[in-house]
């Protein structure tokens, strides 16, 4: 078994690591040739085949509350929004500045009169998307592949050939199909609600960032999307763990989840029953380095809830309430493990490919042969059975579909839903996929081992939480979770291996981007939904 990632390796300072790859900056030149790239999408691919004011779908509610914003309007809300001011925050401050600037320059150079003068709109519908296409792909590749340093690349996988993997790796992360085509190049949430916990999670793992500073990015991933919240929650007790595993010992010791509860518990246990003066003191110095590590997550946590309790009467989303009453919904977390099983396929058939061989790879894992072979001789056939029980009453009792689902023919789901699970389709269809669900969430869990315990138990909790309560089915749900899994996934494989895998993975990720985007771009049609004769793109 590969070494595991403790908090002191995760804590190394960034600056012992030479983050240049043949004299360039392998963390800030990519991010901006991904920014100019993406905003050359948007200008001169994307917008021209849109008209000046031609809002997609949710773009109609998002485009006129950040203009709000921009002029200073703060007491305006639509109350069809859901998410909390994040965005409309981060471009007004951006855009308003920047253009009065821009203007600034021009008329210094006569290119505009004073008459003129600040006829640029600073928030226009092409600058709002400008603060995703140029803003958020660069800051997710950015903290990505910061997060990633921190994690695991030490002073034995310095190599050129080991950064250029974390390289490609972040890259495929930044332009990682359902965030980024197409909703990198629109006015949409998602871009920045994904690339703000990683800009949060870079500097919680960094012990150089300002108390302050951490604060100020866990509250600005939470104003991009409330669900962010249960990512805080997520750190906070791996480290809350961690430190327990500092003042107790046995507790590191331990070598499976049901051991390290159970050591854990026994710990608190005795010092609390027993009044030994050494115990007190390991109780109390616990709790001193659970308030020097958590206090910056703890801070945001307490406010948001404080602001759900008593501003929001009890409510996680700000508006369109109906619509998003909480339901739950088990089967989403069997829907998440089939989109992991999806998007890691590039990755696992690569490795797989060049025959990577140790010990601990997951590679054999995705050979279903392998696997089931695996599963056979390691694990309780009972468990198995009992399983696979489980996942068919749930599919029984929980298949359940949100009337948006089932009504808005510009998504995807739409049709696979129509496929698999409508009414009228035989009902055996909805449980072909239970063995796939049951070796999906194997191979997940199989996967974390790599990680601490305390991560996989983190990640166990909060993933849940976060899914299950969502009624919708909507991918881009499933994507700030399969990113942690990605991250945490994959760090003990630095190789000449890793390198071709990532860029394999980087490959086929722009090939279905090129894919989405064609399709979002020229295949439009009419739209079914009502008698506008409006143009409907199909789109995640």
């Amino acid at each position: 078994m590969a070494p595991k990632a403790t908090r002191s390796d995760r804590m190394k300072p960034l600056a012992q690591y030479s983050e240049t790859i043949g004299g360039l900056n392998a963390s800030i030149l990519p991010a901006v040739v991904l920014s100019i790239v993406t905003w050359c999408l948007l200008r001169f691919i994307v917008q021209p085949l849109f008209g000046p004011n031609e809002y997609y779908i949710d773009e109609e509610f998002h485009v006129p509350q950040a203009q709000h914003y921009c002029r200073a309007e703060f007491h305006k809300w639509d109350p069809k929004i859901t998410t909390l001011p994040g965005l409309y925050l981060l471009s007004s401050t951006v855009l308003v500045p920047f253009m009065k600037i821009y203007d600034t320059i021009l008329s210094l150079f006569g290119v505009l009169d004073n008459d003129a003068f600040f006829v640029n709109d600073p928030c226009s519908l092409v600058a709002l998307r400008a603060v995703n296409a140029v803003g958020a792909p660069a800051c997710l590749f950015y903290a990505f592949y910061r997060c990633q340093l921190l994690l695991f690349l030490n002073e034995n996988k310095k190599t050129k050939l080991a950064k250029w993997s974390l390289v490609f790796l972040a890259l495929s992360v930044a332009t990682f199909p359902v965030i980024y085509a197409p909703y990198s190049m629109l006015y949409y949430t998602d871009a920045w609600a994904t690339a703000s916990v990683f800009l949060w999670y870079s500097n919680h793992l960094s012990n150089e960032t300002n108390f302050l500073v951490k604060i100020i990015f866990g509250g600005f991933s939470v104003l991009c999307r409330q669900t962010n919240i249960a990512w805080l929650v997520f750190a906070s007790i791996i480290d809350v763990f961690h430190c327990a595993e500092q003042c107790f010992p046995s507790i590191k010791n331990s070598v499976s989840i049901f051991s390290y509860i159970q050591a854990t518990i026994i710990e608190f246990y005795h010092c609390c029953s027993i009044k030994k003066k050494n115990k007190f003191k390991k109780l109390l110095e616990f709790f001193q380095k659970c308030l020097r590590v958590t206090s910056p997550n703890v801070i945001v946590i307490i406010l948001f809830f404080s602001f759900v309790v008593f501003l929001n009467n009890g409510d996680i989303v700000v508006g369109d309430r109906r619509a998003h009453i909480p339901r739950f919904h088990p089967m989403q977390l069997c829907y998440f493990v089939l989109f992991v099983l999806a998007f890691s396929l590039p990755w696992f058939l690569s490795q797989a490919y060049f025959n990577r061989k140790t010990s601990n790879s997951v590679t054999k894992y995705f050979n279903l042969i392998k696997a089931f072979h695996e599963i056979h001789n390691n694990t309780s056939k009972v468990l198995v059975v009992t399983l696979l029980i489980i996942i068919s009453g749930l599919v029984y009792l929980n298949t359940i579909s949100h009337p948006y689902l089932l009504a808005d023919n510009r998504h995807y789901t739409f049709y696979v839903w129509r496929l698999l699970f409508s009414p009228g389709k035989p009902v055996f269809l909805r449980y072909l996929p239970v063995p796939l669900y049951a070796y999906g969430l194997w191979l997940v869990d199989r996967t974390l081992m790599q990680s601490s315990i305390a991560y996989r138990l983190a990640y166990w909790i909060v993933t849940p939480l976060i899914l299950c309560a969502q009624f919708l089915l909507e991918p881009r749900y499933f994507v700030v979770p399969y990113l942690m899994y990605r991250l945490h996934s994959n760090k003990q494989f630095i190789n000449s291996h890793t390198f071709k895998a990532a860029f394999i993975e980087f490959i086929a990720y722009q090939v279905f981007n090129f894919i989405i985007m064609r399709v979002f771009l020229y295949s439009p049609f009419v739209s079914t939904m009502d008698n506008t004769g409006r143009i409907d793109r199909f789109t995640w």
